[in-house]
């Protein structure tokens, strides 16, 4: 194992549905899954040691910041659609969180929910 849990959360319903069978086809049985807005995070489980997301956000969630544990790494594209700044935030064991601009990517937008 490369991890001890991993906690996956798939707002579009048909890729949650087509990544669970395949993982679990293939014998993972530490990866739990969610269907929901992945911005929000799964705030039960946190906190968390790494986060990594994987669709640009125009803004850092905070969310995502208030459930990284102490220690715990933050990657996230963060832009307008087209081009994003690749983000790395770490979390010191103080609680501060120190920000680091990685390089330029490509992403699909992050899809929120409205309030």
């Amino acid at each position: 194992l490369v991890c001890g849990q991993v906690y996956t959360v798939e707002r579009v319903e048909p890729l949650y549905s087509r990544a669970r069978t395949r993982l679990m086809k293939m014998g993972y049985g530490n990866i739990s899954f969610r269907l929901g807005d992945g911005s929000r995070g799964w705030p039960q489980e946190a906190p968390f040691d790494r986060i990594l997301v994987t669709a640009a956000a125009r803004e850092i969630p905070a969310a995502l910041t208030e459930q990284l544990g102490p220690g715990g790494i933050l990657l996230i594209p963060v832009g307008s659609p087209g081009l994003q700044q690749l983000i790395r935030l770490i979390r010191s064991p103080s609680g501060e969180l120190l920000r680091e601009e990685l390089d330029l990517v490509r992403f699909v937008p992050l899809v929120e929910e409205e309030d």
